[in-house]
């Protein structure tokens, strides 16, 4: 998961609010949102934008011994 997650959120003189997820490559970025939009109530519509269908990055630890 990206080191760094943001949300952009309006809302809007409706009273409707939208969600977006940024900086969160791939179906990661739901699990962001999920709580947000669980407590709003009734989620009217979902967009996927590119992020989504980035691969997700991975991260591993290298550890390098030094010769003696």
């Amino acid at each position: 998961m990206a080191d760094k997650q943001k949300m952009e959120i309006t809302i809007l003189p409706n009273g409707e609010v939208s969600i977006k997820v940024l900086c969160v490559p791939g179906p990661s970025c739901e699990q962001v949102s999920a709580a947000l939009e669980e407590s709003l109530g009734t989620v009217k519509s979902k967009e996927k934008t590119a992020e989504y269908y980035q691969e997700e990055l991975a991260t591993a630890e290298i550890t390098q011994k030094s010769g003696t």
